[in-house]
């Protein structure tokens, strides 16, 4: 999968082509994917050149003068790395398990971090953590008092919150993030363990917010809309039915699941969403872009299972995804989406 990556993301307008039609909800920015190019290349280097030295080999020149890296790329590092054991790490595991217009189930990964947010906005600083960088600019509150105003817009009462913290993905190097899912814990007392509501937020696969869905209890289902675009075949007034459930104790998040349907009455449901949460110690930092690529080829080839008007390299890129990534069950190679896709036929 390594080298698949490499090859799709050195050719920069390639891979926005690919970003653009897999996800069709938010703007891709070329200078942005140049720059994950750019640090992609050094980090395969560095492995390669650390492979050669491990064998008792001489690294290749040209992997010797890509690792030489900017004052930028020192910095961030540092910062990763010095975040180490600093805050608490999770293993995301994702099941998608569709079953309408045809089954397709699958599971992937992330990590995600939990951050302690500020009491305002204005006091909010960007968060290092071992994964990355925690900022405002990625999502729609990072305050305790946007989290406590929008509770009250919402439910018509004002909770006294003094600490809220947030589980995301975080921006690897300030450069790559994939978060389709974040979770907003709120808490009454600043030393409490367990909290007293919670807001989850939606992503998309290039790191940028969504939605806030707020429930108005800890034990509280949350229904709203989707809201956003985050395939080619979603729609915004799509269905959303969410439910956080903690661990025993209450202070740990266990599994997040979102029901979706074309309908309020649920009549038309036709996938599940879950996320469990494992907490992890500090250990390798897995490259967002990975999981993009990966989601797009999952895309594509469920897109192709719809009926859904693909180019040929889209045919291949759905192909492939059907041979390298894992499945429960792999969606058909042909198919009609039965008023389950908005994608163009």
């Amino acid at each position: 999968m390594g080298d698949l990556v490499a090859e799709l993301v050195d050719d920069v307008g390639r891979f926005k082509k690919v970003l653009d039609r897999a996800f069709p909800g938010e703007q891709i920015d070329e200078a942005d994917l140049e720059a994950r190019r750019e640090k992609m290349r050094r980090s395969r280097a560095k492995a390669r050149s650390d492979e050669a030295r491990a064998k008792g080999d001489q690294p290749v020149e040209a992997d010797s003068k890509a690792l030489v890296p900017t004052d930028a790329e020192t910095e961030v590092a540092r910062l990763q790395e010095e975040a180490r054991g600093k805050h608490t790490l999770y293993a995301v595991t994702a099941r998608h398990n569709r079953t309408k217009p045809f089954s397709s189930d699958f599971v992937g990964h992330a990590q995600a971090v939990r951050v302690t947010l500020p009491p305002t906005l204005e006091a909010a600083q960007p968060i290092w953590t071992h994964y990355g960088v925690v900022k405002k600019d990625d999502h729609l509150a990072f305050s305790i008092e946007e989290i406590v105003a929008g509770h009250a817009e919402r439910f018509g009462r004002r909770p006294k919150v003094e600490r809220v913290d947030l589980i995301t993905g975080a921006r690897h190097h300030d450069l790559d993030r994939f978060a389709p899912l974040s979770v907003f814990l709120a808490y009454e007392h600043a030393d409490d363990d367990v909290p007293i509501f919670y807001v989850y937020e939606s992503g998309s696969a290039q790191g940028n917010p969504a939605k806030l869905y707020w429930a108005e209890a800890l034990d509280a289902t949350i229904i709203d809309t989707a809201g956003f675009l985050f395939t080619p075949f979603a729609r915004v007034n799509n269905i959303y039915k969410g439910r956080l459930i903690m661990n025993r104790a209450k202070t740990e998040p266990s599994l997040l699941s979102i029901n979706i349907a074309l309908d309020e009455d649920f009549e038309k449901h036709y996938i599940q969403i879950t996320a469990s949460y494992a907490v992890v110690e500090p250990g390798p930092v897995y490259w967002p872009i990975t999981t993009q690529i990966e989601a797009a080829m999952r895309v594509f080839a469920i897109a192709q299972g719809m009926g859904c008007e693909l180019e040929l390299w889209e045919r291949g890129f759905a192909q492939l995804g059907r041979s390298t990534l894992d499945w429960i069950t792999e969606p058909p190679h042909r198919g009609k989406p039965q008023g389950y896709s908005g994608c163009s036929q």
